[in-house]
């Protein structure tokens, strides 16, 4: 917009150098003031004036920089440009005053320094033997350099790979390894390893049958007695009358069968059968008592001797068959115990119970079926147990068989491979442990090879010539195999960086461990 004779150009904060150029070319000569907003980045260096300056002299526009900031109008007046601080200034000053740039001093020149000459030297004009003598030297570097390349290609371009097949054996080592559950690392000086014990309650029942014997009698002893009325009057011997003997510790009681009349001052028969369930046979004239009332008016003999008991031998049960019923019965529990253990989650991965470290804590039931001194063929036992066990890592009884396998090694030889096998515990107590168990352990071992000693040995040399010391000087199972590249090439490189060494371990069997360098 225009404000007497000066046309105002207010900027925007987007504004660049290109924008406000294309607006002053809308303009025709004469005074302008361009408004610059305080966040405008165009016009903030000395760049951006001398490309506005060019393009108002171009033009024929006096231009003058109205700006709210003071550093920027004072970054204008430095380089000669009429700044205000409001357009209103602008257009009140009649005459806007051009400040002209500083002028840059150059730098002073010391007296030490020579002025430069830049005019071509004139040249001299060397003999014809200089030429050739240049000549000849170019084409002697070049063949040098020529024969440096071939001399580098033979050394880095042939490479070389070397097999080793070590020499082994086979070996085996059986160790005693004990457990004790009061240690918690393996100690690998006495051969211990920790062990920790867990439990479970087991029950069970068992029948044996009976080793003891007795005479028995079997079967109830009949009879006939005789009664004799001391009355003047009958007498009514009812049935269940008793009778007994009297000769005896022990009397033998039988009773009537049967009821009978007795005649006054008479006598009469009547049958009588033992009271006991088993036994009663007694000789004659042993039954001489009435029992009850009957025994004041009766007097009573048996004429002939009881019969029908039978005696024989017979089992019984004894201290013996307790013992062997509580003794098997433990055994199977144990049994039974183990392999519940073994099959329930108690153990970790890698653990395992011996059969032998099992023990009994407790033994809260305990019942037999029979007496002692009772008649039977069996005698049954019902048990509960509370059984424990010590539990072994095989990995720590491996680690310490491994120890004394690597132990045991021929001198430079070193073990390749090894598995081991975890045997029967130790019936004697010959371990520093709670018990002992052995352990086997199967070795290879092969010969210690030096990648380091197959390269002194094979670097430059042909390749017949590198297999006879390789095989001659090194503990090999099979000649060696050695592959160059290119093919043509029959010697080794010289470099060690060219050569490669591959050691394998090989077993008897053929099955190859590779230790690759």
């Amino acid at each position: 917009m225009g404000l007497g004779d000066c046309t105002i150009i207010e900027l925007q904060e987007q504004d660049d150098l290109p924008s406000i150029r294309q607006r002053l070319s809308w303009l025709d000569p004469g005074r302008v003031a361009l408004v610059l907003p305080w966040d405008l980045v165009a016009l903030s260096d000395r760049v951006d004036f001398d490309l506005l300056r060019r393009e108002a002299n171009r033009r024929q526009l006096e231009i003058a920089i109205v700006s709210p900031d003071p550093e920027r109008r004072a970054v204008a007046h430095s380089l000669g440009w009429p700044a205000f601080a409001s357009a209103r200034d602008a257009q009140r000053a009649a005459v806007w005053r051009l400040h002209r740039p500083k002028p840059v001093k150059p730098p002073p020149k010391h007296w030490w320094d020579a002025p430069v000459d830049l005019r071509p030297r004139r040249s001299r004009r060397s003999p014809r033997w200089v030429a050739w003598i240049w000549l000849l030297s170019r084409i002697a570097i070049f063949l040098v350099a020529l024969a440096v390349l071939a001399g580098s290609a033979y050394l880095i371009v042939p490479r070389a790979e070397v097999t080793l097949y070590a020499a082994g054996r086979e070996f085996e080592t059986i160790v005693l390894v004990s457990a004790d559950p009061e240690i918690e690392e393996v100690d690998q000086v006495n051969q211990v390893i920790p062990a920790r014990r867990v439990g479970i309650e087991i029950e069970g029942a068992i029948e044996v049958p009976t080793t003891g014997l007795a005479e028995m009698t079997f079967g109830s002893a009949t009879g006939e007695v005789l009664f004799t009325n001391l009355l003047a009057q009958d007498y009514r011997v009812r049935a269940g009358t008793v009778v007994r003997t009297s000769s005896s510790s022990y009397p033998l009681r039988f009773r009537t069968t049967a009821e009978v009349v007795v005649p006054a001052g008479g006598q009469a028969t009547a049958p009588i059968e033992s009271m006991d369930s088993v036994g009663g046979n007694v000789g004659a004239y042993q039954i001489n008592q009435v029992e009850g009332v009957a025994g004041s008016a009766l007097r009573v003999i048996n004429p002939r001797a009881t019969g029908g008991a039978e005696s024989r031998e017979t089992h019984i049960v004894v201290q013996a068959d307790y013992d062997q019923a509580r003794t098997r019965l433990m055994r199977q529990l144990l049994d039974q115990a183990h392999a519940e253990i073994s099959a329930l989650d108690l153990l970790q991965a890698t653990e395992f119970v011996p059969r032998q470290s099992l023990r009994i804590e407790a033994v809260p039931k305990q019942a037999y079926s029979r007496f002692i001194g009772e008649q039977a063929e069996t005698v049954g036992l019902e048990m509960r147990l509370l059984v424990s066990g010590l539990a072994v890592d095989v990995h720590n009884a491996e680690v310490v068989a491994y120890v004394e396998l690597a132990r045991r090694l021929p001198p430079d030889f070193t073990l390749v491979d090894a598995h081991f096998d975890v045997g029967e515990v130790a019936e004697e107590d010959i371990g520093p442990g709670q018990f002992s168990f052995f352990v086997t352990g199967y070795g290879y071992a092969a010969a210690e090879l030096s990648p380091e000693r197959a390269l002194d040995i094979v670097l430059g040399k042909e390749l017949d010539e590198a297999r006879q010391q390789l095989m001659a000087e090194l503990p090999l199972a099979q000649p060696p195999i050695i592959t160059v590249w290119p093919e043509h090439v029959r010697r080794i490189p010289l470099l060690p960086l060219r050569v490669s060494v591959d050691i394998k371990m090989q077993s008897d069997v053929g099955a190859e461990l590779s230790l690759a360098r």
